[in-house]
């Protein structure tokens, strides 16, 4: 499994057939295997994905992940459980997510493997921004950069990029996305491209910059087989597009989404996503009724950053066709659902199209240090005090680099712009 997930990582800039001929071993291996071992199920659902298809492979991945949940915990199995929990994803399957996701942390905490921890932190960073808690997830982030600075693991700031992405921060995305896709390169890890365009299509859809937009998330259209983030991309891809009035290549993406949400059958998430992605080419009432459904799926799925985009969208085409008063309800459930989840691009978006409907609505902000996370204040305050990044780094266990970062956000949420001012923008500075 470790070398397929190797292949299938490696993606586009893998060697050519390597995942063909690891998932073709697999298969040939396990041909007469029927063990329903949650491990041995998602080992052959994988390479039956990588070898034949999504029609093929997803109804063994759907019974791995039942395997996953349903099978008593098992520590030695732990390794395993983050493919079960990916793999919940790429059935979307949402509860299932959670479950994984929560499970194999507590499982790594307990027994201490701190081989595991980091990607496990990974995936629940992924569910608590999924869960609309982007401050949950931002100290998921903190825990990753200590266990990485005393472990030593490679991993890339995967997580930090798309939580600097769902909070509407474009300098920072860019910056990431730019190192993101040198490592990758390095590495011959086609992943860290995919995870750079979506973050980069959706940081730039948020603030309305849908040419930008496009230009990131139409990369992943020919990797949307892949399924992960990249099937994830298409969702950007169709927001972008129609703004830009790129119909055929929204209707492409459309086309893909469905490819790989079908084989999900009666799954509640992928239907919500098609309802939302096929609105936006729809008009009158067939488009209405899409965005109703969506925003209805994802309040039952509990997905607030989705339930919130959706009336965003969906006040948006009101709004455009002179129904004023019925988008504003729209886009003010939208405003207050995206300033909850911390969402402030697209908060702002829907703030500004509330204001075009006649209602103003003036932008929420406080410079109050209250807002900041503990690790940003942790950060401020050392700074403050004449510590280096190196200095707060070591301090912290977290890297200069991302002192940095924290440093640069403690600056926006403060109103300042230098570490001078930090004496008097911190309560308890004398």
């Amino acid at each position: 499994m470790l070398a397929l997930s190797a292949a299938v990582y490696a993606g586009r800039l893998g060697e050519p057939g390597a995942v063909g001929e690891v998932a073709a071993a697999i298969l040939a291996a396990t041909a007469d295997d029927e063990s329903e071992r949650a491990s041995d199920l998602i080992l052959r659902g994988q390479a039956l994905l990588s070898a034949e298809g999504l029609e093929a492979g997803l109804p063994t991945v759907r019974r791995a992940v039942r395997a996953f949940l349903e099978q008593p915990a098992d520590s030695r199995e732990l390794h395993w459980m983050w493919f079960g929990g990916r793999a919940a994803q790429d059935v979307w399957d949402a509860e299932g997510l959670r479950t994984l996701a929560e499970r194999q942390v507590q499982l790594a905490r307990a027994g201490g493997v701190l081989t595991v921890l980091p990607m496990a932190l990974n995936l629940l960073m992924v569910v608590r921004t999924f869960n609309g808690d982007l401050d949950a997830a931002e100290a998921i982030c903190d825990d990753i950069d200590v266990i990485v600075s005393i472990t030593g693991h490679p991993l890339p700031q995967l997580a930090r990029t798309f939580v600097a992405a769902y909070r509407g921060h474009v300098e920072e995305v860019e910056l990431r996305a730019e190192q993101l896709r040198a490592d990758g390169q390095a590495r011959g890890e086609g992943y860290a491209l995919t995870v750079a365009n979506m973050a980069e299509a959706l940081v730039y859809n948020g603030a309305g910059r849908y040419r930008e937009a496009l230009e990131s998330g139409r990369k992943e259209l020919p990797y949307s087989h892949e399924l992960g983030h990249a099937m994830r991309t298409l969702l950007e891809v169709v927001e972008a597009a129609t703004r830009v009035s790129e119909y055929a290549i929204a209707q492409e993406a459309v086309e893909r989404l469905a490819e790989v949400t079908r084989p999900a059958g009666d799954s509640s998430w992928a239907q919500s996503l098609m309802a939302l992605a096929e609105a936006q080419l729809r008009e009158g009432d067939e488009g209405e009724d899409l965005y109703r459904a969506a925003v209805e799926g994802f309040d039952g799925l509990r997905v607030p950053m989705l339930k919130a985009r959706s009336q965003l969208l969906y006040g948006e085409m009101l709004r455009r066709v002179n129904r004023r008063i019925d988008a504003r309800h729209q886009l003010r459930a939208a405003y207050d659902g995206l300033t909850a989840c911390g969402m402030a691009g697209f908060a702002e978006r829907a703030r500004r199209e509330l204001n075009a409907t006649g209602e103003t609505l003036r932008a929420r902000r406080s410079d109050r240090p209250e807002e900041l996370t503990d690790q940003e204040l942790n950060v401020a305050q050392l700074a403050r005090d004449g510590l280096t990044n190196r200095e707060i780094g070591a301090r912290l266990f977290i890297s200069a680099h991302t002192a940095e970062w924290h440093l640069r956000k403690v600056f926006v949420k403060l109103g300042i712009r230098s570490r001078n001012e930090l004496r008097t923008a911190l309560p308890d500075a004398g």
